[in-house]
């Protein structure tokens, strides 16, 4: 949800990535013609201008390799040419694949295009990026901590004072004495801070500065200057609270101390309940992925893009028809010579080749199979029947309909592929793919509706028609059994019920936010349920803490 806005902008970054790259080859092919390659420059910086207001971090410092190398190569100061064109082709092809993974909800890994930006800062004399370089949490995600009542400001600030002496005690004790109890007092005195703050923006501070003391009393850090120095800023925090009072709890904390409190609790090596909380909130598990994790993540990024995979399908479609033909001549045959067989199995054997180039490992194989069966009955060792005939029609029909499926989704369809045993049954497919699509326009009808109200107050007709069109979006997940979605879509059509349309209630700002995000989060679940690789609990977690945020406000 952190990147719904891509879908938007996606299609022009990706035009003009295209453009690059046609420009990179013409340079490459010509290289005293430096105009296109020149215009590039202007074209990356465009896209680089859109990453940034995209808030992708990593995708700018590629972008910024990108353009670095691109005007080196145009002053002349590329000694290895072909290791530039090389790295900056991977590049741009990389780009396009990993900002389809953010637009499809996949959880943004970083570190998978970590090694194309060293290579490329390499070639002009830079220093390798380090990983902590490229940690970008969301820090924006709401946290599972509970509401809390609302103080005075007398009361609050005096609480916040016994507890910034505490905190004080505690830190003085833990430090001069590296003693025990200093440490379960500042723990202990975090954990109350965060009871009282409830979900207000500044108990982010304590709320993680808590997993991180219990990793270090449980020696799963150490507690070394740096992270001192970060726990010492929690002080400074609480005294505008005692200055402030509530006023004070809408600050946000420092982004570099709640990113580099993040970075010692994604690196420490225990596992206690407030740490594992802290991980699974802000998928630290992605931010710094394993190894096999990572592998698997950079094969995809490096392509091919969903434009080429969907050019190399036609071309291999093509190959099927001329397979079929020569099937349906050869079983409608009376006297059918099976010889005529003999001709697929090149074409078969190719395509077997190119499956495997894709990563279509599974099909691959299955191809293979049947183009020795077909070797065998076409050179008359083996004898053919009609059920053995079907059996190789319909392996190619399962191999036809993953590529299309490949052709569509993209490289990111791979995994989900070579796990399908077979094909969904056809008419229901079809039936589905159209209910999810009246359903998708249910909801984009329903955001300007919602809009409207919330900037003019006034209802009409057609906005009070907006719960019974929920109804029907709930009524397909009935269908499909989807229960959990069914239960928060009724959750979505019961605060607009209540509070907009009866209430007549103009939610504010936060409210407004929230709510349009679970309209978009069930829009994607759609998407999941239409057969897109999203993860789809993950996406109905996003609705459920969206849907959290109104029920608390």
């Amino acid at each position: 949800m952190r990147y719904a806005t891509l879908v938007w902008v996606k299609p022009t970054i990706d035009d003009t990535l295209k453009l690059t790259r046609q420009s990179l080859e013409q340079f490459v092919e010509n290289p005293d013609d430096t105009t296109t390659l020149q215009r590039s420059v202007s074209w990356l910086k465009e896209i680089r201008g859109a990453l940034v207001i995209l808030d992708i971090h990593s995708a700018v410092l590629l972008m910024q390799s990108v353009e670095t190398v691109v005007q080196a190569i145009l002053d002349g100061k590329i000694s290895n040419k072909e290791q530039a064109y090389d790295s900056l082709m991977r590049s741009l092809i990389q780009l396009p694949n990993y900002l389809e993974h953010l637009s499809l909800g996949y959880a943004d890994i970083p570190m998978a295009i970590l090694p194309s930006i060293n290579k490329l800062r390499n070639l002009v004399g830079q220093k390798p990026l380090q990983s902590s370089q490229l940690f970008f949490p969301d820090l924006s995600l709401a946290l599972p901590v509970k509401a809390a009542p609302h103080y005075p400001d007398d009361k609050l600030k005096h609480f916040v004072q016994q507890k910034r002496v505490a905190f004080q005690k505690g830190l003085q004790a833990w430090l001069q004495a590296k003693n025990i109890a200093g440490l379960k007092l500042l723990l202990t005195t975090t954990e109350q801070l965060t009871q009282v703050t409830g979900q207000a923006p500044i108990t982010r501070a304590w709320w993680i500065c808590a997993a991180v003391l219990e990793s270090v009393a449980q020696k799963g850090l150490p507690a070394n200057a740096a992270l001192v120095s970060l726990i010492k800023q929690i002080d400074g925090l609480m005294k505008l609270i005692v200055a402030h009072g509530n006023q004070a709890l809408h600050v946000t904390p420092p982004e570099r101390l709640l990113t580099q409190l993040l970075f010692y609790a994604a690196h420490s090596k225990s596992n206690g309940p407030r740490l594992q909380l802290v991980r699974r909130t802000y998928h630290l598990e992605h931010c710094f992925p394993s190894q096999a994790l990572l592998q698997s993540t950079m094969q995809v990024f490096a392509g091919p893009d969903t434009e080429l995979m969907a050019t190399i399908v036609e071309l291999m479609r093509e190959d099927f028809v001329s397979i079929e033909e020569t099937l349906d001549i050869f079983m409608r045959a009376d006297n059918p010579d099976t010889s005529d067989l003999l001709p697929l199995i090149e074409v078969m054997r190719n395509m077997a080749y190119t499956l495997l180039l894709l990563g279509m490992n599974v099909q691959a194989k299955l191809m293979l199979k049947q183009t020795q069966l077909l070797k065998q009955i076409g050179e008359g060792q083996k004898h053919y029947d009609l059920a053995g005939m079907l059996e190789i029609a319909n392996d190619l029909l399962h191999i036809n309909a993953a590529l299309d499926t490949l052709a569509n989704r993209g490289t990111h369809a791979r995994q989900q592929i070579q796990q399908e045993k077979g094909l969904l049954e056809t008419q229901f497919k079809d039936v589905l793919t159209i209910a999810v699509s009246e359903a998708k326009v249910e909801l984009s009808e329903m955001i300007p509706l919602i809009m409207h109200f919330i900037d003019k107050g006034e209802t009409d007709e057609e906005f009070e028609e907006i719960p019974e069109r929920f109804n029907r979006i709930i009524g397909l997940f009935q269908i499909l059994e989807r229960q959990r979605a069914q239960q928060l879509v009724a959750e979505c059509r019961n605060y607009i019920q209540t509070t907009l349309i009866e209430g007549k209630r103009v939610p504010n700002e936060n409210q407004s936010k929230a709510l349009a995000d679970a309209i978009i989060s069930l829009e994607l679940y759609l998407d999941t349920v239409a057969g897109n690789p999203l993860d789809d609990s993950q996406v109905l977690d996003t609705t459920q803490r969206c849907l959290s945020l109104l029920k608390a406000a």
